[in-house]
């Protein structure tokens, strides 16, 4: 009888602590999301929403913040006492002020190793260094957002038939800032298109970022990104390149220039002349030879054509945007190196494989290791599993409906739409694998690789800093910076004053922003 009462009692143990096992097992965690950026809301309703949800078995509050509004959002939030449980950091003076203020959670090298091996692995691989962005103090705080645009670097393009004039063919183009040189004053002074009037010049202003390169940085000036760009100086200290000394006799090059009339008198509007960034209409309506004005994706050949209205081939394509609207042929274009200085020095801009965001976690989470465990899991299942990969990046569960092309990468069937009216990808391509990526664009990044100008070095602004105490004086510096530089290449101000130039720029606000930019720099 007591054995039969005991196997009764141990029966109802087991099925008790099994149905507790059950019930714990369906109880979906729920998992506060911004772990992305998005352009739309995601629907309560979305499917791949829930797919996502049904397999990891999460309930997931995605939180939508306008990217305009990004930082003010998220930290009004935070400072109302509601921290997500990951969550997307879109700069480095965001990812400082939130570390500072204990908002983010550490985390070891050696826990994300352990909780997302795959993709620490290929993280590592893309860039040894990319943790150094999330990390402060010596200690780590986040994941790094990588880019695998930011592998590649500018390289500008010249007029290939103008080129071909001065005796450069079959893709040769001027290497030294003294064939820079030689090269402009032909185009300004020996009418290269042949139209027997003085209306043609060698540049204009985005073309003075590789020219700066040459001297050793880039500055804000004329940059159409108004990218940041900090140097590693002799003393191994950060110093912004806008005050490098390096700057000033590049500055003198360009006032020459100018004085001669090589450069294009109203370049001080700016190449785009108010349309998109990366545009050149002086460069696409033959008044110069020379620019610079855009990444290797944007000065891009149509890879297949245009279509074939018989076969349906072609057409999936069409040039970059920075050279979609020439007035003359394409095939006179031809992609030039970035000039090599007097000092050796050469370089134009180039984004960096690690972004200067973030992906950190709440520090709520150091008490629920079980939460950031399934975080990191829908992470890394994400970015190493190409089969998830490709349905969050399609934003889309109907894998037969899309057909992998090994140029063109996924396509559809003409009229194919997805289930759900909005792809959402950026949301939940969280690390942003660039190996993936790569294979669903394909013609692209096969080219670029085959172009060996786009892997030549260039000045990465991932040294990117917005320091906090830069908030309330940073337009004003850049308005100051871009008015000098102008003044200077006109010869409205002599370069005598450069000094003064410099004193001014740290007075306004730059030696605290230096000193804060390297008391970041060197706490990694």
């Amino acid at each position: 009888m007591k054995k039969l009462l005991s196997l009764v009692l141990a029966l109802v143990m087991l099925l008790g602590i099994a149905a507790i096992d059950v019930q714990a097992e369906e109880e979906p965690m729920v998992i506060e999301w911004a772990g992305g950026h998005d352009t739309d809301a995601i629907a309560e309703n979305d499917t791949v929403k829930a797919w996502l949800e049904e397999k990891f078995n999460v309930k997931l509050n995605v939180w939508f913040l306008e990217r305009g509004s990004y930082k003010e959002l998220l930290t009004a939030r935070i400072a109302g006492g509601e921290i997500p449980d990951v969550f997307w950091v879109d700069s480095t003076a965001l990812f400082i002020e939130l570390v500072k203020q204990g908002v983010c959670l550490e985390l070891p090298l050696e826990t994300v190793e352990e909780l997302m091996p795959e993709s620490y692995a290929w993280l590592k691989e893309f860039d040894p260094n990319c943790f150094d962005l999330v990390s402060y103090g010596g200690k780590n705080y986040g994941l790094p957002r990588v880019n695998l645009d930011g592998k590649y670097s500018y390289a500008p393009f010249w007029r290939a038939d103008w080129l071909k004039q001065l005796g450069y063919e079959d893709g040769e183009v001027p290497r030294t800032i003294d064939e820079f040189e030689e090269a402009f004053y032909y185009f300004a002074k020996n009418d290269p298109d042949g139209n027997g009037i003085d209306d043609t010049y060698g540049l204009s202003n985005t073309g003075f970022m590789p020219i700066f390169g040459a001297f050793g940085a880039l500055p804000d000036a004329f940059n159409p990104l108004r990218s940041s760009h900090w140097i590693v100086n002799e003393e191994g200290n950060l110093e912004y390149g806008s005050v490098y000394a390096g700057m000033k006799d590049a500055l003198e090059l360009l006032a020459k220039w100018y004085a001669d009339g090589v450069i294009d008198p109203e370049f001080i509007t700016g190449e785009n002349q108010g349309q998109h960034w990366c545009l050149s209409i002086p460069f696409q309506e033959g008044k110069i030879g020379f620019s610079s004005s855009g990444a290797f994706y944007q000065i891009e050949p149509d890879f297949d054509g245009p279509k074939n209205e018989e076969t349906g081939e072609g057409g999936s394509f069409q040039l970059g945007k920075a050279v979609r609207n020439l007035s003359f042929p394409y095939e006179d274009v031809v992609i030039g190196w970035n000039p090599i200085g007097p000092d050796g020095k050469s370089g134009g801009e180039n984004w960096g494989t690690t972004t200067a965001e973030a992906v950190c976690f709440s520090k709520n989470l150091a008490d629920d290791p079980d939460k950031l465990a399934k975080i990191c899991e829908i992470i890394n299942t994400i970015e190493s599993d190409f089969d998830v990969y490709k349905r969050i990046y399609n934003w889309d569960l109907n894998d037969d409906a899309w057909k992998y092309d090994p140029m063109l990468g996924f396509l559809t069937e003409p009229g194919y739409t997805r289930a759900d009216e909005s792809a959402h990808s950026n949301m939940f391509d969280t690390l942003q694998n660039p190996y993936f990526r790569m294979k669903v664009t394909p013609a692209r990044y096969n080219w670029a690789n085959s172009v060996p100008q786009f892997s030549a070095p260039g000045y990465p602004n991932k040294l990117l800093i917005t320091p906090a105490s830069a908030a309330d004086t940073w337009a004003a510096m850049y308005t100051y910076v871009s008015g000098a530089y102008a003044e200077f290449i006109r010869g409205e101000k002599s370069l005598d004053d450069w000094d003064d130039f410099v004193a001014q720029w740290y007075a306004m606000g730059g030696e605290a922003i230096t000193e804060e930019a390297n008391e970041w720099y060197h706490s990694r």
